[in-house]
């Protein structure tokens, strides 16, 4: 009998979509848009959803240059299942500190957290660390490895 694995929701920081825009390279030329293209494809397989806020559109929208039109073609292109979420305004100054050491990362803990998302994926894995007693936080490539545990 075949074991049915949760469609899980998984919440994109900015920085993922963006290494994948500028085709970035990292430390030890570690291919950061090839890992992300990865992660997209396994997503899309696994039938995951990819939840985006208007948070993370004005993030990339600010270091790639790029249109939410684009952004979105990206995605309807790739073929991988996403939701729109907002920013609620109910998120307090108090609150956000405790969810994250930067103020636009714990807004992106703060989506997350109230769209009822399994996780978030960043390559700032370090900057979420209050984060990680109320949600998931994984490297791209870190949630394949991690994705038979949800």
């Amino acid at each position: 009998m075949a074991v049915l694995k949760k469609q899980l929701r998984i919440y994109l920081d900015s920085n993922v979509y963006v290494s994948v825009a500028k085709q970035e390279i990292g430390k030890n030329w570690r291919g950061l848009f090839v890992e992300c293209e990865q992660f997209f494809d396994y997503v899309k397989k696994q039938n995951h959803v990819i939840v985006l806020s208007d948070w993370f559109f004005e993030e990339v929208i600010v270091v790639s240059g790029e249109s939410k039109e684009s952004i979105m073609d990206y995605f309807k292109d790739s073929i991988i299942n996403i939701e729109l979420v907002e920013l609620s305004e109910e998120i307090g100054r108090k609150e956000l500190n405790r969810l994250g050491s930067h103020h636009a990362d714990a807004k992106h803990v703060a989506i997350a957290i109230r769209n009822k998302c399994d996780c978030i994926v960043t390559f700032n894995v370090k900057d979420f660390e209050k984060a990680k007693s109320r949600i998931k936080v994984f490297e791209p490539l870190s949630l394949l490895l991690e994705d038979l545990s949800f």
